[in-house]
């Protein structure tokens, strides 16, 4: 089942396509709502799989959408920078992770003679960023001139793999002169999912002061609708992506109140509860998950994380009917080849009466192979 235009390089199994506009240029491949019948059970998004945080959705209900927002968030500012511990001139807010990682990308490049290095086979907007903007892509630090510096993208933990990356940031930070990114994006479900008895929307990272930090806490808190994220640079920002340079270059009034409300409401007690009352829950969901889908012949790749990747129990010529069939039923998993990874999906744990609904849906294409 195909929704929309799709060009040759379509993806076959129906469920991803690959999108083309006049300008033929590729659009991004995501998971959630698509343009097909309404969802009933989404293995496909990373977001918190018990919803809507219910502090954080009161709070974004109540904001006056009748007025504009303070078009420079003076106080909102200041609040993430407490929260932070940092000084309020280390924050920069944006419309999304997405919109920040096009306006890193756009400033970045400006001086020329940049590039920006990242893993094609992590979240595709680094450099999809870079190739609609017309800046050079790095296959490797070694390939580019050491004298000439690079923005280095690090989603911290990885999307798709659930991979901690503290490695690779520590090894990038080594090199004068170039910046490196965190998108912090699921840092809070690593904690949560630890156990471990540390702020779950803080970096206590060794490095955390000498990396850029990406927060989009919409997927943490159940709420993917609302967009709204920030910035949190190092000590010493590069003057190519300070604060300055990062605020000018943004459009007038670049987050709404709705926004403005999300992040507020962020790194408050009162958000944080609610994630530690539920992170038992979801540890337990995915214990029973993992155990369930490989009980039913799925094969993983670990993943610490709430969601991972998976290889279904279905012949790859069966694929394009297993999606369709999944799709039709009300459910939908997020297929993995654009992060290359043919005949492997991502899901997010959920709970045992959806992957209940999962095996039932796979069961006349699995296959003992």
């Amino acid at each position: 089942m195909a929704y929309g235009r799709a060009d040759d390089r379509a993806d076959p199994h129906g469920c991803a396509l690959v999108m083309t506009g006049s300008s033929g240029l590729r659009a991004a491949v995501h998971g959630g709502t698509d343009a097909g019948p309404a969802i009933r059970i989404d293995f496909s998004t990373n977001a918190h799989p018990f919803g809507a945080n219910p502090f954080v959705r009161e709070a974004v209900e109540r904001a006056d959408r009748s007025r504009y927002p303070d078009p420079h968030y003076t106080s909102l500012r200041a609040e993430l920078a407490a929260g932070h511990g940092v000084a309020t001139e280390r924050i920069v807010v944006g419309a999304s992770a997405s919109e920040l990682i096009w306006r890193l990308t756009r400033c970045w490049s400006a001086s020329g003679s940049t590039a920006v290095l990242t893993d094609e086979r992590t979240f595709g907007e680094y450099l999809r960023a870079a190739r609609v903007l017309g800046v050079p892509i790095a296959a490797a630090r070694s390939a580019w001139p050491a004298t000439n510096p690079v923005l280095h993208w690090y989603c911290n933990p990885d999307n798709p793999s659930g991979a901690h990356r503290d490695d690779q940031v520590e090894a990038a930070l080594q090199i004068r002169g170039d910046c490196v990114v965190a998108d912090l994006a699921y840092w809070p479900f690593r904690v949560l999912l630890s156990d471990v008895t540390q702020p779950a929307t803080l970096l206590t990272a060794a490095w955390a002061d000498r990396v850029t930090q990406l927060w989009s806490p919409n997927k943490l808190y159940g709420m993917t609708g609302v967009r709204g994220a920030y910035l949190v640079l190092p000590t010493s920002a590069d003057p190519r992506v300070n604060a300055d340079v990062l605020t000018d270059s943004a459009p007038s009034w670049v987050l709404g109140v709705d926004g403005v409300a999300l992040l507020q409401a962020h790194l408050t007690s009162q958000a944080a509860q609610f994630l530690r009352d539920t992170a038992p829950v979801l540890r337990n969901w995915k214990a029973d998950q993992d155990r369930r889908l490989q009980d039913g012949g799925w094969r993983p790749e670990a993943s610490p994380l709430h969601y991972g990747l998976w290889r279904p129990p279905v012949r790859p010529s069966e694929m394009p009917g297993w999606h369709a069939r999944l799709r039709e039923a009300g459910i939908k998993v997020r297929d993995a080849r654009s992060f290359g990874r043919p005949n492997w999906i991502r899901l997010v744990s959920r709970a045992p009466g959806d992957v209940t609904e999962l095996l039932t849906a796979t069961q006349p294409f699995r296959c003992n192979a």
